[in-house]
């Protein structure tokens, strides 16, 4: 179990940018599947569905956190594992618990 954040954890609105575009290309694509694959397979699959791969965004630290709140959204391991990488940017333990908890 889970223990809540002794206070309210805060983004910038272009931290919560980040966050919707996560949301937008999980609901979207999944964040995955034959669209990041390359050669005549993702071409086909791109074409067929007209879905494309999410795109990373500029800032490494904002998408770091569109691909943990995407892979959180999927609750693989792999969310589990960027957990060192958004503290390494400089992001509280209660932080990445409120994008973890945004993603569920």
């Amino acid at each position: 179990m889970t223990s809540m954040p002794s206070q309210q954890p805060q983004l910038s609105p272009i931290e919560w940018q980040a966050v919707t575009v996560a949301l937008r290309d999980a609901e979207r694509c999944g964040c995955a599947g034959p669209a990041r694959a390359s050669g005549r397979i993702a071409r086909v699959w791109r074409w067929l569905t007209g879905l494309e791969a999410p795109r990373p965004l500029a800032d490494p630290r904002l998408d770091t956190i569109r691909r943990f709140v995407c892979a959180a959204r999927r609750r693989g391991e792999r969310a589990r594992e960027m957990v060192p990488e958004l503290l390494g940017f400089g992001f509280t333990a209660d932080q990445v618990e409120a994008l973890r908890r945004v993603a569920a």
